[in-house]
């Protein structure tokens, strides 16, 4: 089975796509989206889970006192 050519694209298309690419690394918007992984855990969450998690050793420490 022959395969067709690969159609051109329009050079004027070509070289806005290249300049786009060029303005996208200059400002730095280029960057890999899945590297910028926001965190799972926020402040807030993980200071009331350390709260929770001392409340429960010390309910643990004063049943075995």
């Amino acid at each position: 089975m022959m395969m067709k050519p690969e159609v051109s694209a329009d050079p004027n298309s070509v070289n806005i796509d290249a300049q786009n690419r060029h303005v996208a690394q200059q400002a730095g918007l280029d960057q890999d989206l899945e590297s910028q992984v926001p965190p799972r855990y926020g402040p807030f969450t993980v200071t009331t889970l350390g709260v929770i998690l001392v409340l429960l050793m010390t309910v643990v420490v004063w049943i075995l006192i």
